[in-house]
């Protein structure tokens, strides 16, 4: 057995994990299944601090290290070694969100791919794609860059099994591939036949899977190149690249982090894969501090916030990442000179 497949204890409570997020959609499936194998999902779920109805809030985010861990503790409790391939069956196509828009109206399946790579920042900045064109061969490596958990197989093999999925919607389902995972075979040969339909090799070097170069010039049918450029312009204008200046960036997970309580100096230097002293320092030559793009970040999305008529005081304190309210009047009176009540009663939200 390799050293990565040594399944150690997976903590609970993920309080010490914050840093890289990923998209709620990844969740997407996960209620049903475990309701389908007679447990709780509230009882799990909890555990990790992740509301029951997440998978209804597809483009809210959650702690990446809280959803891996939340799969090995259910996988390992109901001795369901095979869940992330049960949970490979649930999921739709729409789990990567708009990314799946530009992958269905790419003009072949290689481009689709590219377009993937290009964007998966998006989903999440763990996961990185990287696209290696072999001759008449294609590998697609999936390389996740920042390892939060023992080695997660659950979320390792429900991952690779979308990938796979959405290769056989492309390019057809006689689209012969193979399959590489770093883990050893953790359930019968039936069980990954039926999640990935393909060849898997197991204790491999790398993680992802293969294909023929002709399956990558397969032309996709129905493709809008319009809609693809629509897509793609409001993921630019929405998301910022890694090329943004610090300061925007630093914004960006900020805007993120904050409704779900994990924003911090620490979280967004975690995000960003650099040392929080790093991060303050490469932010002092843009004349700031961290904790300053926080609290700008804040300032601007209470004003926003409060224009909303039905959302009480308290549920925006929760959006801004505070756990009362009385804390969020404090810092509003420091940031605008009047309380929030006050604000809205002014400018007559």
């Amino acid at each position: 057995m390799p050293k990565s497949d040594k399944l150690l204890t997976f903590p609970d409570k993920g309080g010490d994990r914050m840093g890289a997020v990923v998209r709620a959609a990844s969740l997407q499936g996960y209620v049903e299944l475990v309701r389908g194998l007679g447990a709780d999902p509230e009882h799990y779920m909890s555990r990790f601090g992740i509301p029951i109805d997440t998978e209804h809030h597809p483009d809210a985010f959650i702690p990446v290290a809280d959803y891996a861990c939340l799969l090995e503790v259910t996988a390992e409790e109901l001795h369901r070694r095979d869940l992330g391939l049960r949970l490979t069956r649930l999921r739709g196509f729409d789990v990567i969100g708009p990314i799946a828009v530009i992958v269905r109206n790419s003009e072949t399946v290689l481009e689709a791919l590219k377009a993937v790579a290009r964007f998966m920042y998006v989903h999440t900045p763990v996961l990185k794609v990287v696209i290696e064109e072999r001759g008449d061969y294609v590998r697609v490596v999936l390389d996740v860059t920042e390892h939060f958990v023992p080695y997660p197989v659950q979320a390792y093999e429900a991952n690779i099994g979308v990938a796979v999925r959405y290769m056989y919607l492309l390019a057809g389902p006689d689209a012969p591939m193979s399959i590489s995972l770093l883990h050893s075979q953790h359930s019968p040969d039936a069980a990954y036949r039926q999640a990935f339909g393909c060849r898997v090799r197991f204790e491999q070097q790398w993680y992802g899977f293969e294909f023929p170069a002709s399956v990558g010039a397969r032309r996709i049918r129905d493709a809008d190149p319009e809609t693809k450029r629509i897509v793609i312009e409001y993921l630019e204008a929405t998301y910022l690249p890694q090329t943004a200046p610090l300061s925007e960036r630093v914004a960006e997970h900020a805007r993120k982090m904050l409704p779900i309580g994990i924003c911090s100096v620490h979280a967004i230097a975690d995000h960003l894969g650099m040392h929080p002293r790093t991060l303050q320092r490469r932010l002092a030559a843009e004349g700031l501090r961290c904790q300053d793009v926080i609290d700008l970040e804040r300032q601007a999305q209470a004003v926003r916030y409060l224009s909303v008529a039905g959302l009480h005081l308290n549920q925006i304190a929760a959006l801004l990442g505070y756990s009362e309210q009385s804390a969020f009047n404090r810092s509003f009176r420091r940031w605008f000179g009047t309380t929030p009540r006050e604000f809205r009663e002014r400018a007559h939200l």
